[in-house]
């Protein structure tokens, strides 16, 4: 990434390279280096800036491989000092091949005097610290040659949120749309409204569903357990079950056997034939009329 869309003005601002004066009385160093900058305005290209060759060796310019991503950075915080207007991403957890949305994508606003610029948090220093009802909200910004750091004893803070925000995508978007926006309004549309590169590094809340889940689990095993004996349950058990339960109601009815067209009283699900001694041809009373078999048909015994 060669382009520079930001630089540091004198006043130790950062500006976009279509807000500044052109030529190299734009008065503004590269954020990475310190190198002096050219801002390069034209119909053809888009607005950015560009190390001044003049002003440094060769080597020096060739070093400062990371100018983009850092002076994004820089701004980015600068950005939201100014607005405090941050897209969250969604929290999902991954449970047993499912996923859980524990919260949805939301965009906060937070005041400027909440929020706190590179300060340290557990021996770590982030970026931003925004706090948010009484909770502390922890950025800290990745690319190329920032990898995130090792994070050690986060899940005993149960106040704190560490949110992790990956300048990749932002250069892909950079990449596709410069010639169109600024980029200052690429950056801020990609902060207020998308969450590309936006992914939580801690939570608490997902400490918070998993003893939910573990709370809950000795009740979910009962149930499943049930489940499966009712599932390994022979036909003959939810037969005997089922002729236990009408016992208890006491459901009287006529019942016929086919065989030897013998009518007789039947309080269960199986009545056997006092005749027959068999329960296959027994049948309520009130089914025989609609499967009498027409005339001239044979009627076994």
């Amino acid at each position: 990434m060669n382009l520079i869309p930001f630089g540091l003005r004198s006043d130790g601002v950062y500006i976009d390279a279509e807000d500044a004066t052109r030529g190299k009385s734009c008065d503004c160093t590269c954020p990475s280096c310190g190198i002096a900058l050219i801002a390069r305005q034209g119909d053809v290209n888009a607005s950015h800036f560009a190390h001044d060759s003049k002003g440094a060796s060769k080597e020096d310019i060739e070093a400062c491989k990371y100018s983009f991503y850092v002076s994004v950075r820089y701004m980015l915080k600068q950005l939201l000092q100014g607005t405090g207007l941050l897209m969250m991403p969604p929290l999902e957890i991954d449970h047993h091949g499912q996923t859980h949305v524990i919260t949805k994508s939301l965009p906060i606003t937070v005041e400027p005097m909440d929020i706190t610029p590179d300060s340290y948090e557990q021996d770590i220093m982030f970026d931003l610290i925004f706090t948010v009802s009484g909770r502390k909200l922890c950025l800290y910004i990745s690319h190329p040659g920032r990898p995130a750091p090792i994070y050690n004893n986060l899940s005993r803070d149960q106040h704190t949120a560490v949110l992790g925000l990956d300048l990749i995508p932002f250069s892909k978007i950079f990449n596709e749309f410069y010639k169109l926006k600024s980029a200052q309004t690429l950056l801020r549309e990609w902060l207020e409204t998308s969450i590309k590169g936006k992914h939580w590094i801690y939570n608490p809340w997902r400490n918070a569903w998993f003893e939910h889940q573990q709370a809950k689990a000795p009740a979910v095993q009962e149930q499943q357990q049930q489940q499966v004996l009712e599932q390994t349950k022979t036909t003959r058990d939810r037969i005997k079950e089922q002729i236990a339960q009408m016992d208890r109601l006491n459901v009287v009815a006529i019942y016929r056997c086919v065989f030897c067209q013998l009518d007789f009283e039947g309080s269960a699900l199986i009545n056997y034939c006092p005749k027959c001694n068999d329960h296959l041809s027994v049948k309520r009373k009130s089914e025989i009329a609609a499967q009498t078999p027409p005339k001239g048909k044979y009627r076994y015994r």
